[in-house]
């Protein structure tokens, strides 16, 4: 059995104290092992430390195996702490390694909380757009009634909807790259 291996299975009796140790050694003897770092940033935060959290997080967003994770779950300890912008950057960040429809959700809600409408509401047609390739028609009617009320708050940042003169290339080069 492996000093990860040993780890899940004290976290899981709840020995907190014995499941770092075992997780700090997994990691001494494979620095690579991004799950490790995930469980031990979660760890920390169960302990009430999240500046030590966030420094495991910080590691494991270095990780290939648990980049996107990392990402999404110092984005959440971030947020807890009222640092919504370094949040909303790791959820991007996060999105960007490994797009799926919670991390999208979130990611656009973060941004409705920030007034960010034009932002938001391209992240629900991308939701839109998942939803439709899933067929998942909840989602689908959520996603689609999002896009309808962020299409009118976002109104004059949103390209896809603008009317430009026939003259003006770069303004319907513009609405057709904001429309793919």
């Amino acid at each position: 059995m492996t000093h990860f291996e040993r780890g899940a299975r004290e976290e899981r009796s709840g020995d907190i104290t014995q499941a770092l140790r075992e997780y700090t050694e997994s990691l001494a003897i494979d620095s690579t092992l991004g799950e490790a770092y995930l469980r031990l940033g979660a760890l920390r935060e169960r302990m009430g430390d999240p500046r030590e959290a966030e420094l495991v997080y910080t590691e494991a967003t270095r990780r290939g195996d648990a980049r996107a994770r990392a990402f999404w779950q110092r984005s959440r300890l971030l947020r807890a702490e009222g640092r919504s912008d370094d949040a909303i950057r790791d959820l991007e960040n996060a999105v960007a390694l490994e797009a799926d429809a919670d991390s999208l959700a979130e990611l656009a809600h973060h941004y409705v909380e920030a007034h960010a409408f034009a932002a938001a509401l391209f992240t629900f047609r991308r939701i839109l757009a998942y939803a439709q390739n899933t067929g998942n028609h909840d989602a689908i009617e959520t996603a689609r009634l999002e896009v309808r009320a962020l299409s009118v708050l976002a109104a004059e940042t949103d390209l896809t909807g603008a009317r430009v003169p026939k003259h003006d290339w770069v303004g319907r080069s513009l609405v057709s790259i904001a429309r793919h």
